[in-house]
């Protein structure tokens, strides 16, 4: 008897079911802002792809092939966000791969989101979540499609909190649900190590590489609440919001709230394909 399958009660094509993205969440995903029909910070994405692909155990398509789809895609777009999904193909009986299946990519660009937090230049506002990241280091620092943990922390803030922290299963601060963190400690800029849970941002990547030559101190190391709760700064990086400033971390107001003439450079250089910073300018 041929497969059958029921999309919300209604008769739907078996290729609805056949992904081991549907299945498994067995796969990879980049999120990008595009600017002028063109990726921002393309190299690290692709980098950052390319290493989930590693680590997965699936054969990343070549890049030429990826970055043709993926220009031809956004020619077009004055602004948008690009989403990219790379998946282990069709999906058997049960959770060994089938070693002929080639990887599937997925590749969709949309308008630049109209609503609140990406529509405006305003302070976030953050509270720490309950739930605790998993420790699995294979999975840390890429971007899979298994997104559980952030979803149920989401579920814990009210609509109006705009990101929540999330601290691993020792309780040392991790990032934010769909951000990185950076705490301002004094004149340092402090990130936590990213080693057994967590994702490895793209913007995150550009303010620890390039963040010395533009004047600001820099470091990678564990961070804990408290810590986080007194910086004289916090700031949330990802691919849509650049380096924005929190207002307030659950009921304290963070005494700075905007960002450097040195974080406004890196910040700018986010939303370009080269991330090229011009510090001296």
């Amino acid at each position: 008897m041929p497969a059958r399958a029921l999309l919300n009660g209604e008769p739907a094509s078996k290729s609805a079911f056949s992904d081991r993205a549907c299945h498994f969440g067995d796969g990879l995903f980049e999120t990008l802002a595009v600017r002028e029909g063109r990726p921002c910070l393309w190299q690290w994405h692709w980098d950052r792809l390319r290493t989930g692909c590693e680590r997965l155990g699936l054969s990343a398509p070549a890049r030429d092939l990826i970055e043709k789809e993926v220009l031809a895609l956004c020619n077009d777009q004055p602004r948008g966000v690009l989403k990219i999904m790379l998946t282990a193909g069709a999906a058997g009986t049960g959770y060994v791969r089938d070693q002929n299946a080639s990887v599937s990519r997925w590749i969709r660009v949309a308008p630049w989101p109209d609503i609140h937090p990406w529509s405006t230049e305003t302070p976030l506002t953050a509270r720490v979540c309950e739930l605790r990241l998993a420790s699995q280091p294979q999975l840390a620092g890429i971007k899979h499609l298994n997104r559980l943990e952030q979803v149920l922390a989401r579920n814990e803030l009210p609509k109006a909190v705009d990101e929540g922290i999330v601290c691993d299963s020792r309780g040392r601060v991790v990032e934010g649900i769909s951000a990185n963190l950076f705490a301002r400690i004094g004149n340092t800029f402090v990130t936590p190590r990213i080693v057994d849970c967590g994702v490895a941002g793209t913007v995150r990547h550009q303010i620890l590489e390039r963040g010395r030559a533009c004047g600001i101190e820099v470091a990678e190391t564990q961070l804990d609440l408290e810590a986080l709760q007194h910086a004289d700064a916090v700031y949330v990086t990802n691919a849509l919001l650049g380096i924005r400033p929190l207002a307030r971390i659950d009921d304290r107001e963070l005494p700075i709230q905007r960002r450097s003439a040195e974080l406004e450079r890196l910040h700018a250089s986010c939303f370009t394909y080269s991330g090229e910073v011009r510090c001296n300018d």
